[in-house]
């Protein structure tokens, strides 16, 4: 059995995408927990920088 893949993608003016396993820590390697995603096994981390909730992306730059 394989280990399980992690993909990244990015959305032009939007959220880096990751699916699959992955783990988010902070400057000092603290575990970050992820809000609640609509698809399972889903992360979106901030690419536009105006998300009040960094890393993770909160839709900010759909406004």
């Amino acid at each position: 059995m394989s280990d399980p893949v992690t993909t990244v993608t990015w959305k032009a003016s939007g959220p880096y995408v990751i699916e699959g396993p992955v783990i988010v820590r902070n400057n000092e390697g603290e575990e970050l927990t992820p809000p609640p995603a609509k698809i399972p096994g889903q992360v979106k981390l901030c690419g536009c920088g105006l998300s009040r909730n960094r890393p993770f992306c909160d839709g900010s730059h759909k406004r």
